[in-house]
This record gives C-alpha cells, sequence and structure tokens, in this order.
C-alpha cells in the first residue's frame, strides 16, 4: 500500500530520516483513550516535521496537531481496523522493508567497495592455468591437489607457458599460452581479479576456484589504469570466410569513406548511413565508454591513441574495416566520483552479501551464540560410511527436541535442521557432513537474523519509531477513506444539501456555456447527426451518437466560461468561426444554456467535494475529541519546552 508511505508525508510534513538518541528513561507525554505516547515518539514525529518546514513550527500548534492524529490512530483501533488479516500482512511486509537496514553493516560493504575502487586504478598483467569443476567433491580435492603440483614444478623452475600448454583446458591456451592480457576490475570472475591483484609482480597465486574451474594465476607486470575512451566508429564487415580479395575490396570502401569525412563530411550522418555496426550505427557510430580489454585489441591501440576530435584512418580487425572518432577520454576519479561503478562490480561479486554476512556475525557475538559441538560431532560420525546421510536418518531426528544451539540463552532444536534436510537425497563421507555443515550455518543464520528482526522495536528506538509511524499512517489512512474521503465522494445526497445550504460560496466571474460540444468529419456527417439529435433523449444522447457514428464524430459535456473553448465561443459568445481538432472539420453545440452562476451541485462538484471534505472532517474531528479522552503530563510537557 504505497499510498501510505505518501499519507504519512501529507499529514506530519515527514522529511528524512533523523536519528534520536534513546533516552534512559523514556516518560510518557501523552495518554490517548488509554494508550501511552511517549516522549521519545513524540520528539521523533515532532524534529521530523520540522526538517521541511522554513519556519520551526511552534510547539503548542503542533501538540494538537499531534494529538488529532493520535485521536485518529484510536478511532481506527476502536473499529478493530489493525485487526484485520490484510491489514496485518500488509504491516508484516512494511516491517520487514524497513527492518533490512538494520540488519547490514554498512561499515564492511563500504569498506569493501573502497578496496575495489583501490584495484580499478591499476591493471594487472596475467596468466592462468584451469583445471575443470566437478560436482563430486572428492574429484575436486584430487584436483585442486594436482593443480598445487602444477604450481610446485612452475616454482621450481619449470616454465608456466608450457605447463598451461600441457594441462589448462581453457580453450583459448592454444593461442595465448595462458596469458590474459592486462586485467582490469569488473571483467573477469571476481576470485579471479582478486588473485590477480592480491598475488605480487613475478609470483604465483595459491590454488583458488571459481564458477568455471580450478586456478592458479603468474602476475608479469602492474600498470595505471589508462582510464575510458568515448567514441563512434564506422564498420564495414567482411563477408563470412572472405578472401585477401575480397578484405580489400572492403578496405577499399571504407578508404573512400575516410577521404570524404576528410574532405568535410559529417562522421556522424555518415555513420548512419554507411556503418554496419548494428548497435552503433543509429546512434552516428557512437559506442559506450570503454577501457582497456573490452575491445579487441587492434581498436583499443587506435582509439587510445588518438588525439581527441581526431579520425583515425582505416585499420582492421577480425570483423571488418574501421574508421575511429575519439570524443573524449577519462581517468578514474576519485572514490565520490567512482563509488557508484565500485559498488555495482561488488554487487555483482560473491562478496554481494558482505554487509549482511558481516552483521550476522556481530550479531552472533552480541547474541552469545552457542553452538552444541558434540551433538554436531554426533551427527558427523553418523552420516560417515557405511552410515549416510538419508531417510533413515532425518525419520530419526526429525523431531528431536535435543539442542543443536542457542541465541540469547534460547534453545534451538535439532528438528530445524532436519526440516531444511527432507529433499537433499541420499549422501555419505565428507559429501553429507558438508550439506549437515552447511545447512546448519544457513539455520543459524536465519535465526539470528529472525531474533534481531524481533528485538528491532526493543534495542532500537529510530527503528521503533519509524515502525511505530508506519503503522499509524496505516491506519490513518483507511480510517479518513471511510469517514471523509470516500464519502465526499460518492455522498451525493450530502453534497447536494451542502451546496444547497452554501449556495453563496459558489460563485462565477463571468458566465458559463453548460451544453454539448459536437465536431464531426464534414457537413454532411453534421446534418446527419442533427436530423438524429430530433429523435434523442437527453440521457442517451451522446452514448447514442457515439455508438451509431463512431471515428465520424466527437461528442463531449462542456462547462465552460468565454474564452476557454474557442469553438463554443464562436457559437455561443460572439466569436469568430475556427478550425476544429485534428480530423474533424465541422461543429456545432446543440442545447444546454449560458448560465450566469451554477445552478446545481454538479456545475462546481470540484469545490464542494472538497469543502465537503474539510467539513466531515471537522465534525469527525469534534466528534472524536468528545468520544477518546486525552490526557498530557504537563510536567513532561514542561522538561519538553525548556
Amino acid at each position: 500500500m504505497k499510498k501510505t508511505k505518501l499519507f504519512v508525508g501529507l499529514v506530519l510534513a515527514a522529511g528524512c530520516l533523523s536519528v534520536i538518541a534513546a533516552p534512559k528513561k523514556d516518560p510518557v507525554l501523552m495518554t490517548v483513550n488509554g494508550k501511552a505516547v511517549t516522549l521519545s515518539e513524540f520528539e521523533y514525529m515532532y524534529n521530523k516535521n520540522n526538517q521541511q518546514q522554513v519556519a520551526k513550527q511552534p510547539l503548542d500548534k503542533y501538540i494538537d496537531m499531534f494529538t488529532v492524529y493520535k485521536l485518529k490512530v484510536a478511532d481506527a483501533e476502536a473499529a478493530g481496523i489493525d485487526t484485520t488479516a490484510s491489514f496485518k500482512k500488509e504491516f508484516a511486509g512494511y516491517r520487514n522493508e524497513l527492518a533490512a537496514p538494520y540488519l547490514v553493516d554498512t561499515v564492511a560493504q563500504e569498506n569493501k567497495a573502497k578496496e575495489i575502487y583501490e584495484h580499478m586504478k591499476y591493471n594487472v598483467k596475467a596468466s592462468h592455468i584451469m583445471l575443470p569443476l566437478d560436482r563430486d567433491i572428492a574429484k575436486n580435492k584430487k584436483t585442486e591437489a594436482k593443480l598445487d603440483s602444477i604450481r610446485t614444478c612452475i616454482l621450481n623452475g619449470e616454465s608456466f607457458e608450457d605447463l598451461a600448454l600441457k594441462y589448462s583446458i581453457d580453450q583459448s591456451v592454444k593461442n595465448n599460452k595462458g596469458s590474459m592480457g592486462y586485467v582490469s576490475v569488473g571483467r573477469f570472475p571476481f576470485q579471479f581479479e582478486q588473485a590477480c591483484y592480491s598475488t605480487p609482480v613475478g609470483e604465483i597465486s595459491p590454488v583458488f576456484k571459481t564458477d568455471f574451474g580450478y586456478h592458479i594465476v603468474k602476475v608479469y607486470d602492474i600498470r595505471e589504469d589508462e582510464g575510458k575512451v568515448l567514441a563512434e566508429h564506422i564498420l564495414k564487415l567482411y563477408p563470412q570466410r572472405a578472401t585477401e580479395e575480397q578484405k580489400a575490396e572492403v578496405f577499399a570502401q571504407v578508404d573512400s569513406i575516410y577521404k570524404v569525412i576528410k574532405a568535410g563530411g559529417n562522421f556522424e550522418e555518415i555513420a548512419k548511413k554507411e556503418s554496419q555496426d548494428p548497435g552503433s550505427a543509429r546512434n552516428g557510430g557512437q559506442l559506450p565508454w570503454f577501457g582497456r580489454g573490452e575491445m579487441v585489441p587492434e581498436f583499443e591501440k587506435v582509439s587510445f591513441e588518438l588525439a581527441k576530435d581526431s579520425v583515425s584512418a582505416p585499420f582492421a580487425t577480425r570483423y571488418g574495416v574501421h574508421i575511429v572518432k575519439k570524443l573524449d577520454s577519462k581517468k578514474l576519479g576519485s572514490y565520490a566520483e567512482a563509488r557508484e561503478q565500485a559498488m555495482a562490480v561488488l554487487m555483482g561479486s560473491p562478496y554481494a552479501n558482505i554487509a549482511y554476512e558481516s552483521k550476522l556475525e556481530q550479531l552472533k557475538k552480541q547474541y552469545k551464540l552457542m553452538r552444541n559441538v558434540a551433538l554436531e560431532k554426533k551427527l558427523k560420525e553418523e552420516v560417515t560410511s557405511p552410515n549416510a546421510l538419508d531417510s533413515a536418518f532425518i525419520a530419526r531426528y526429525e523431531n528431536s527436541s535435543e539442542t543443536l544451539f542457542t541465541i540469547a540463552d534460547r534453545d534451538y532444536p535439532l528438528s530445524l535442521l532436519i526440516a531444511e534436510l527432507k529433499n537433499v537425497g541420499v549422501a555419505r563421507d565428507d559429501l553429507a557432513w558438508n550439506i549437515l555443515d552447511a545447512r546448519t550455518n544457513r539455520v543459524i543464520d536465519r535465526e539470528v537474523a529472525e531474533y534481531e528482526r524481533q528485538m528491532l522495536e526493543q534495542n532500537n528506538p529510530e527503528f521503533r519509531n519509524l515502525v511505530n509511524e508506519y503503522r499509524d499512517g496505516m491506519l490513518l489512512f483507511e480510517i479518513s477513506n471511510r469517514n471523509v474521503w470516500e464519502k465526499a465522494s460518492t455522498d451525493v445526497e450530502g453534497l447536494t444539501e451542502y451546496f444547497n445550504a452554501h449556495r453563496d460560496n459558489y460563485k462565477w466571474e463571468s458566465p458559463k456555456y453548460k451544453g454539448i460540444l459536437i465536431q464531426t468529419t464534414g457537413d454532411s456527417i453534421s446534418r446527419e447527426v442533427k436530423a438524429r439529435l430530433k429523435t434523442l433523449g437527453e440521457d442517451s444522447l451522446v452514448r447514442v451518437l457515439r455508438r451509431d457514428f463512431g471515428k465520424f464524430i466527437k461528442v463531449e459535456k462542456v462547462l465552460v466560461a468565454e474564452g476557454e473553448n474557442a469553438m463554443v465561443d464562436s457559437e455561443k459568445f460572439g466569436g469568430p468561426r475556427v478550425k476544429p481538432e485534428k480530423k474533424y472539420s465541422d461543429y456545432f453545440v446543440y442545447g444546454g444554456k449560458v448560465l450566469a452562476q451554477p445552478e446545481e451541485m454538479s456545475d462546481v462538484r470540484g469545490q464542494v467535494v472538497a469543502d465537503y471534505q474539510n467539513y466531515l472532517e471537522e465534525e469527525w474531528v469534534a466528534q472524536l475529541r468528545k468520544k477518546y479522552k486525552v490526557k498530557v503530563d504537563n510536567k513532561v510537557l514542561k522538561k519538553l519546552k525548556d
């Protein structure tokens, strides 16, 4: 219910979230229908309200506004709105949204982003050897050991390139002998980049794993990142399996285009007509900003070496023949400037959850997590050969109340873990234990996070006040809709009575024509319509005409003063004949009359609805003040004023 967020802001002029320290003692400022409102809650709302005010709102005035706010909430609670299933579901969803920022360690996240930014300053020249990744844990251990022995051979003097050719499963190894060129941030799997940047020049990394396999890297050089280039190009593609003669023909075509550009031809317009790069031709050949390693080497070399606003001579890549115009270049900016880019890299890395995981580790210490080591050891033994993690194991423990771990002295049973294992299948030995251990950690993380969610209001006054604000806002919206907004818009009888009782409040500065404006596609249609009008009643007129004449006619009810509609002006206020809208060529008005002042509620409905809402609001508030008791502690209030 996104409308609630908006409504809370409208009612109490919500600004940016302010942090309010929890007082050691939080006195009750007032009670509304017996429900206590603490000083901290009031201060939170008052400070928030004043953040968007040019001048600070007087305290006495805000107290009254706040009291009315709480009276309406009390009325909503009395109506049982907060007990409905729909309200509970929606509020729970909101609370979870609000809780999310409190379950992350933003410092850890920021530090990791800064680390990535430092890597962004440099490129690392590296080669690698990759061995395959298998689903079988035992096979993976052997592969890891094999790659470690290959690493040892290299350290003992054997050629990295020779061993890469012999063992690496990277399909490009035959052409590059394992070389990856200069590695930059964001181009390779994060673990691969981390290994490249953390390995000193001339040394070989330990074995590490990515989603593609097991790797070792050798680092040869490190250089300052050259930044990015903005360029546009014209490309003529080679035919498939092009002969040297065909390539020469393509080159000659591009050379002709180049001469036109050198003679003053517009690069962008020529690119739109001539370039065969479907991704950039429509944009005048312009490419996104790119850095080293993002384009083929020949294209990068030309683009980076060109001066700004210069155009290259034709040159070939494996795709075809290009002409490049360099538009601009830029170096990596400050962390503040590059933070968004660094964060994007972080979010796409295995460290995406670092803020959450770091927070969990803090909470585990805070709430004194205790694992039942003896039970875990017992479980490990039970799933080791010849036994297994299977249906029999699950059946044995699925109702177990034995404590698996404790959080803040609260016991969590083994059955929680078993519930996570029902679809695992059969596993034994190390695989079984790895599954058990991983699922145990998952359950612990989940329950620690859930415990913190439950404790947020108690531990964090800022969160408590924010949640209360959202809850009250939801109730306020619903009860106001019932008692004021919906009633004001649908109560035709009440609106009419209000209009009749306050006619003098609704005056026009000038007369208005109230009737029907009809536009047609020609004189002949107009004559047919006028003839048809003679047979129609006022109630069905618009509907029947639209049905019978369709696209040849436009029928609209109007209420306009002189100067508000030129066609009506020409028919009723002595204005000149004008041209109708769009496809229509003729127009006329039908029925109606010129009114000096509104004659019925519908003539000024918008104004009446707004005024009637205010009337209903005032009546409602007056009833609330009589219905519910409000008691303000003046001693607490005096301290607030002081």
